[in-house]
């Protein structure tokens, strides 16, 4: 979880360093450096934090269930609930434009994750679980 500071600064103060932020993602232009500049700047626990919140939006623009989005991403329910409401008040409309011009591309990607540990849907060893499981209730069977 990441740690912010009890210290705030003021609303001024904030701004204008954030626009500096800003700043910096527009100097670092293509993907290549943007990709550098994260690396280098954000922790691994902020880059998954921000990675799960957009594969979040990217699931629940594509209607694909709060549970299932829980489950697969590893995500609170309360954060989901909490990006679900805003995205259904149109909090992310900037967001949700991306996700329609790209959407063939994030998809390919969330397949991957999602299917990660799933059996085959074809070919030699699709039941291979189902049996897995047999040989372990048999083995229970046995024992007693």
């Amino acid at each position: 979880m990441p740690h912010i500071s009890s210290k705030e600064i003021s609303e001024e103060d904030f701004k204008k360093i954030y626009a500096q932020l800003i700043s910096i993602f527009d100097t670092a232009g293509n993907n290549r450096k943007s990709n550098i500049f994260l690396r280098e700047f954000f922790t691994h626990t902020e880059k998954t934090m921000f990675s799960k919140r957009f594969a979040v939006l990217c699931m629940l623009a594509e209607g694909v269930s709060k549970h299932f989005i829980s489950s697969v991403l590893e995500v609170s329910p309360s954060t989901i609930d909490r990006i679900s409401t805003r995205y259904e008040q149109n909090k992310f409309p900037y967001v949700a434009e991306i996700l329609r011009k790209n959407k063939k591309t994030i998809w390919d990607t969330l397949e991957t994750i999602i299917t990660a540990g799933l059996p085959p849907k074809i070919g030699k060893g699709r039941w291979q679980w189902l049996h897995e499981i047999e040989r372990k209730q048999n083995r229970k069977i046995f024992r007693t």
